[in-house]
């Protein structure tokens, strides 16, 4: 029995030893409607967003929070969402019409937690696209104020009922120009092959055999144009350009030393290719509108169970 009663006061301590570790984690009081632990916002920022969110308490009895916290103390955004928005209590008791906007910069997180009575209003896909469309672009661009600024205004407009209308500009990333397939970048680079191969075979052949000035010119020509043109194809497209030179120059070798056996298949199909390759071209490749004072009287007893969304960057 004694050996019973150590079990129970061994775990019963270590219960109470751990229990006051996870609560102590996170912030006891709520600074205002912004609560901004990791010291991330403006004055001015947490101004407009205390006046905001007042305005929409008074208008609909919702209740938004702001939190910044420095560190997740070692659990998930969406579990430390949930305690603290069910610990503070946010929207009103029986309601439950509350959001929480966290955002953890240091493990750069963030989550839109919606009180049940708001998820009919805030479902999680427009959560989703709140965070990936209008927080997220300002927190990649560095600006926190008016990632949260904007998000904030944007919950609050879809629970009035209202059109949001960014305020500023939303960071967009420059489209990034479409680069060739592979596959094309080796089909050009072929193309050019087959005639820098017949032109360099004649012309190692002209210069190894008196008499040919003819395949000299020819190969010069047929080899050497096709073989500028694909070093300039070659630096466009991002594909090595030393590649076909250094065939060049094994062609040059080849047909300086084996020109006789090969130009005659070398000129024969160079024919019916040069005959299938006239029509090549060098060308290019085909929230306004919400008012009021900045009073806070404290959150109402509303709870959640994970509706929203989360994110990161």
């Amino acid at each position: 029995m004694n050996r019973v009663r150590r079990i129970v006061l061994v775990v019963g301590l270590m219960f109470l030893v751990a229990t006051p570790y996870t609560w102590a984690a996170m912030p006891a009081t709520p600074q205002g409607w912004v609560s901004d632990f990791a010291g991330i916002l403006s004055d001015n920022t947490k101004t407009q967003i205390n006046d905001l969110f007042t305005s929409i308490e008074k208008s609909t009895g919702a209740e938004i929070a702001v939190v910044t916290i420095p560190s997740l103390e070692g659990m998930s955004v969406e579990e430390y969402a949930v305690k603290l928005f069910n610990a503070w209590g946010i929207g009103k008791k029986g309601k439950d019409n509350g959001v929480l906007l966290l955002v953890a910069p240091n493990e750069r997180k963030v989550k839109i937690e919606v009180g049940y009575g708001l998820e009919p209003v805030i479902t999680d896909g427009q959560a989703g696209d709140i965070i990936r469309e209008t927080v997220l672009p300002f927190f990649k661009a560095g600006d926190y104020d008016q990632g949260i600024l904007q998000g904030s205004m944007q919950i609050a407009a879809l629970i009035a009922g209202k059109d949001f209308v960014p305020s500023v500009p939303i960071p967009r990333p420059e489209p990034q120009k479409d680069s060739e397939p592979w596959t094309v970048k080796v089909g050009v680079m072929l193309f050019f092959a087959l005639f820098i191969t017949l032109g360099f075979l004649a012309f190692g052949s002209g210069l190894r055999q008196k008499g040919q000035g003819f395949f000299l010119i020819w190969g010069a020509g047929f080899g050497g144009i096709p073989l500028f043109m694909s070093i300039v194809f070659a630096a466009v497209m991002g594909f090595p350009i030393y590649i076909l030179p250094a065939w060049a120059v094994f062609m040059l070798i080849i047909g300086m030393r084996y020109g006789k056996k090969f130009l005659n298949s070398a000129l024969s199909s160079g024919s019916s290719s040069s005959r299938g390759g006239r029509g090549f071209s060098g060308g290019g490749s085909s929230s306004g509108g919400f008012s009021g004072g900045s009073s806070f009287g404290g959150f109402s007893g509303g709870s959640s169970g994970g509706g929203g969304a989360s994110g990161s960057w």
